[in-house]
């Protein structure tokens, strides 16, 4: 298997289906993006997107933020983009702007509701009139129709006066290697990927999908599992925390990750985009940055 999956590369592109408007704006404490209400029937998967102006006017540092998502949201991610303004939502494929690199991440959400803040003297450097894509992914399996949405409110600091930081960006490690037999369990042993030499891993996040049993995460040399940073039994609820002191990547040493699933189905189930489908992830913020870096079956790709 390659860097990325055939089912990346064929659900790539975003077409047609218009919904409600997405929107940015400067709230007053900061600055806010939005997208939704979007129509979910009963039943219904669905991943839609927005491109719209995050509204700073002069260059800002992101030192943090707050996500609320509405019942039935599966993830939400915020890019950083060059493409052209589209308020109103359309069909897109989840995970197009981490699989091509052709977008820059900078909020990451599986969970309703987060909030994060960048230690002192980190932030994410965010230019002035910057475009950003709003990707949503949502799954009714209730009876009734849903109104799908998301919020996310930045705490931002104009460049000019902010104090003296270090840029960070993401580690997005994962396997496409994924084949669960139905009605069984199967985990992936452990795994192993080394981080950019001289970087510094200051947080940790996993994502699995509805039969995930587990993620557990340790840091450290290779074989090495005595520092574990993570061990999320509950897919719907993963980490998303602050790991002081960081962790060190001097180009040997890295994560090791393993994940488990339950299959209750009667269906073979493996990757793909779909939360009918299954992942194994795990990432978080890091500095100095070098530009996202994602890293699939031990092949790596940096999106400067």
């Amino acid at each position: 298997m390659g860097l990325l999956s055939g089912s990346l590369l064929a659900l790539a592109a975003c077409g047609g289906q218009n919904a409600a408007p997405g929107s940015s704006s400067d709230a007053g404490s900061g600055l806010q993006a939005n997208i939704g209400p979007i129509d979910v029937p009963a039943g219904v998967e669905t991943t839609q997107c927005v491109v719209v102006p995050l509204g700073n006017t002069e260059d800002v540092v992101l030192n943090g933020y707050t996500i609320n998502l509405s019942e039935g949201s599966h993830h939400l991610i915020v890019y950083m983009t060059t493409d052209a303004e589209q308020d109103e939502p359309i069909n897109c494929a989840p995970f197009t702007g981490l699989a091509l690199g052709t977008d820059e991440p900078i909020v990451f959400a599986g969970k309703k509701q987060s909030t994060w803040a960048f230690p002192a003297g980190i932030a994410i450097d965010i230019p002035a009139h910057q475009m950003i894509k709003i990707e949503g992914h949502y799954i009714n399996t209730t009876a009734g129709d849903l109104q799908g949405t998301g919020n996310v409110s930045f705490d931002t600091t104009p460049k000019a006066t902010a104090p003296t930081f270090q840029p960070a960006s993401f580690n997005f490690f994962g396997t496409t290697n994924i084949t669960i037999q139905p009605n069984s369990t199967y985990s992936t042993g452990p795994l192993f990927q080394a981080g950019i030499a001289g970087t510094h891993f200051i947080s940790v996040n996993t994502h699995q999908h509805r039969l995930g049993s587990g993620i557990q995460v340790w840091a450290g040399n290779p074989g090495d599992q005595t520092n574990q940073i993570a061990d999320d039994m509950d897919w719907s609820n993963p980490s998303w925390k602050l790991l002081a002191p960081p962790f060190d990547f001097d180009g040997t040493n890295g994560l090791t990750f393993q994940c488990a699933w339950t299959n209750t189905t009667d269906q073979v189930v493996g990757f793909g985009e779909s939360a009918l489908n299954e992942m194994c992830f795990v990432g978080g913020y890091y500095y100095p940055s070098h530009g996202m870096n994602l890293c699939l079956d031990g092949q790596c790709r940096i999106r400067p």
